[in-house]
């Protein structure tokens, strides 16, 4: 089929008016149909055939008939018509029964965001959601993910993704209650054990803020943040963590705050591809950011 030569095509509304006219049999049910006068219509109708060179109805009695290329016309605009209403429909479709795709991290999943997913189905029964558990930022839109959930410096952005602050938190020194009680001084860090995320990047500049060399400490690898915290609940060592996260663990008291000043803030974003949100992506956001966003914590 040849590409459309849009420059040469009349205009749709005019069509649109044409098509209307020739299946509803005059101007005054076309207008209804579409909203708008009669003799506004009949204007966009007779533009239509200035602009074709035929005529395309004539008035007979107190009606309109189709002149031959009039009827030729409103039987394409009809198959074609029909072709679009049939696309769109079939998007809507498929776009009601899609989940909105969320990639996160598998603490903030754990933590944050299942405890509360429950009250968004609560309002939102009708949308679905489905989690993509991973430490990689997905690729968005393309991608087959429609929004991510990363932590990064406050001020820190991902190239090619538009990106906002959920929560602004910050990263402390977390342990169980005999552990912490250990801590009397910033040296009793490097006697005690710790456990550390293998592929968190940021653990070596946190050690580092704290005057701590890793090969000097006895550490514990975990590279599973559920795991990391169940295994410091033991009193298995000291842990990172950022605050937001390990709050419930700190609220039932498996877990205690060791006091350290100096320790960056963190924030947790939500990202999306440039350009416009699906309707269920933006109501799921707009819910995230009512349900779980906040100041500092």
């Amino acid at each position: 089929m040849p590409d459309p030569d849009w420059r040469h095509l009349p205009s749709l509304s005019a069509l649109r008016a044409f098509e209307a006219t020739a299946r509803l049999d005059g101007f005054s049910a076309a207008a209804r149909a579409l909203n708008v006068t009669p003799a506004a219509v009949a204007q966009q109708v007779r533009g239509l055939e200035a602009d074709l060179g035929v005529a395309l109805v004539i008035r007979q009695g107190r009606g309109l008939v189709l002149t031959p290329e009039g009827a030729r016309l409103s039987a394409a605009l009809a198959e074609g018509f029909s072709t679009i209403a049939g696309g769109i429909d079939a998007l809507r479709h498929d776009e009601a029964r899609r989940s909105v795709r969320v990639s996160t991290t598998q603490g903030f999943a754990q933590w944050l965001l299942m405890p509360a997913l429950s009250r968004f189905w609560d309002t939102h029964p009708e949308i679905s959601v489905s989690l993509d558990v991973t430490s990689t930022l997905a690729e968005l839109g393309t991608g087959g993910i429609d929004l991510a959930i990363r932590s990064g410096a406050p001020n820190f952005s991902w190239p090619d993704t538009e990106a906002e602050l959920l929560i602004r938190s910050r990263y402390i020194v977390a342990a169980a209650p005999r552990i912490a009680a250990q801590v009397r001084s910033a040296e009793d860090l490097g006697h005690l054990p710790w456990i550390l995320e293998p592929r968190n990047t940021a653990e070596g500049g946190l050690l580092a803020k704290l005057g701590l060399d890793r090969d000097a400490l006895r550490v514990t690898e975990i590279a599973s943040p559920v795991l990391e915290v169940g295994s410091a609940a033991q009193g298995y060592g000291l842990m990172f963590g950022v605050k937001s996260i390990l709050q419930p663990e700190l609220d039932a008291g498996r877990l205690v705050e060791v006091p350290i000043e100096g320790l960056p803030d963190v924030g947790y974003y939500i990202a999306t591809a440039p350009g416009p949100r699906r309707a269920r992506v933006q109501t799921f956001i707009d819910w995230l950011k009512r349900e779980l966003g906040s100041g500092a914590a």
